[in-house]
């Protein structure tokens, strides 16, 4: 049977907007749920459990959708999803929530990671930045309209619809899927990596844990230092165990194609700009501007909308300007954003603000296109699942990393004067800095032309 591409596009959206809705519409419902349940000392984990598992998680469906087939891992990953969604509706306090939050996240890690791949494969290089443009705008969408559709069932319904409405989108989403997309998988018999599985979900939750927890312990607490040394240990073993598997979980041989590596470097850095600017501009408008919380949250709608029209315009001019271009560009953005963010002052208008953020997202809608199109393109079919969630857990480790580095930054600076405002200008320094690393990065990137990449089997 022939697969209905515009089905299978609808079904992907769907689903892709519940995973990226879900944090903000949970960040707004979040006082609410605390005066219901209790447990604020637990509250960071509600945010924190869904990044631990999603990030995790993601690699090792992206390998098994290469395994197993796009269709049956996707489904999957949505089932658990929706159950996790339904144990967070139930919950009766606060630890059952982040139990909840933590099964949600280990299906959303398959639902945005072979999301993307199943457009990979079923668009040609010439169509793919088009479309992947249009999926990467759900994102945008999703950050624009999360926190008013929170806010309106809050009003209107109760805490645990915020969680319930996943239920019936979600399940429309994979019977859409799961009656248009058709698949033709190998037969054949499979080695599981079971080895670089435990490995690696070993050595990055030890990471993550790390960082999560980075503002309570400090670097000579006992858990800091097990948990370091744990880390460390499971990625040597995992890297031991990834060059003798038989099918490994991360091809290590990806990394020597130089698209695929400075793609991958790139977004890693990309990935600390992000968060960053997400996690610190807000408080520089609550704190040093003394705004309301909700105009500090509505500070990163310009780069939100933004970002929708970087991925959607990049997606329609791919083919003519090749993935470096379109890298570059993006790039360029973020790095322009990024410095005029580092001459930020209290005394700065509105309009400043506005357009830096929207410089921003301009740039971020751009670049994560061009290097998730680009990295995709260099793979075949078999390689394609790990190959783009091996770039989302890298940009989402990028995420975690920058956003410790500058916490420390940030405290490092408050224990010196006492200054918020010197504290977060000094972040908003190391994330021009680290936007200019990634310029540097991509003076590395090989001349690529996306009409003259080998297409491979869909």
């Amino acid at each position: 049977m022939k697969t209905n591409r515009k089905a299978v596009v609808l079904a992907v959206m769907l689903t892709n907007f519940l995973a990226a809705v879900d944090v903000t519409i949970v960040g707004t419902a979040m006082p609410t749920i605390v005066g219901k349940l209790g447990g604020l000392a637990l509250i960071s984990w509600v945010f924190s459990a869904y990044l631990l598992t999603s990030s995790v998680s993601t690699p090792i469906y992206g390998k098994l959708a290469d395994l197993f087939g796009r269709k049956i891992m996707f489904t999957i990953g949505a089932a658990i999803f929706l159950i996790g969604s339904t144990l967070c509706g139930m919950a009766g306090s606060m630890l059952a929530l982040v139990i909840g939050r933590a099964v949600q996240g280990l299906g959303a890690g398959a639902v945005m990671a072979i999301a993307t791949t199943i457009l990979g494969d079923l668009f040609t290089v010439e169509e793919r930045g088009r479309i992947q443009g249009l999926f990467s705008g759900v994102w945008g969408f999703a950050a624009i309209v999360g926190p008013a559709l929170g806010g309106l069932i809050i009003d209107w319904l109760s805490w645990p619809w915020v969680f319930y409405i996943n239920l019936p989108i979600g399940l429309l989403g994979v019977l859409i899927l799961w009656f248009s997309l058709h698949e033709q998988i190998d037969k054949k018999s499979h080695s599981i990596d079971y080895g670089g599985a435990l490995t690696l979900t070993t050595s990055m939750t030890a990471l993550l844990l790390v960082i999560l927890q980075g503002a309570q312990w400090t670097w000579t607490n006992p858990a800091t230092l097990a948990l370091s040394s744990l880390a460390l240990l499971g990625l040597i073993a995992f890297l031991m165990i990834e060059r003798r598997a038989k099918e490994p979980i991360v091809p290590l041989e990806l990394f020597k194609n130089k698209v695929i590596a400075i793609s991958n470097a790139t977004s890693f850095l990309v990935g600390a700009v992000l968060l960053g600017v997400t996690s610190y501009i807000p408080l520089y408008v609550q704190e040093v501007l003394g705004r309301t919380p909700t105009e500090a949250g509505f500070t990163l709608t310009p780069m939100s909308v933004a970002w929708m029209i970087g991925s959607v315009y990049g997606g329609r001019n791919m083919v003519t300007w090749g993935f470096r271009r379109l890298a570059y560009l993006g790039v360029a953005f973020i790095t322009a954003g990024s410095v005029f963010l580092s001459m930020l002052t209290p005394e700065s208008g509105r309009w400043f603000g506005m357009i830096l953020m929207s410089i921003l997202g301009l740039g971020l809608g751009m670049a994560t296109l061009a290097f998730t199109v680009a990295i995709q393109s260099e793979v075949d079919w078999n390689r394609r699942g790990i190959a783009t969630a091996s770039n989302m857990f890298i940009r989402s480790l990028g995420s975690s990393i920058g956003v410790a580095i500058m916490g420390a930054v940030l405290n490092y600076r408050m224990a010196a004067d006492n200054s918020l405002y010197s504290g977060l200008h000094d972040v908003f320094v190391w994330i021009g800095g680290i936007s200019l690393a990634a310029v540097l990065i991509m003076a590395l990137f090989p001349k690529y032309d996306s009409l003259q990449a080998k297409e491979t089997r869909s």
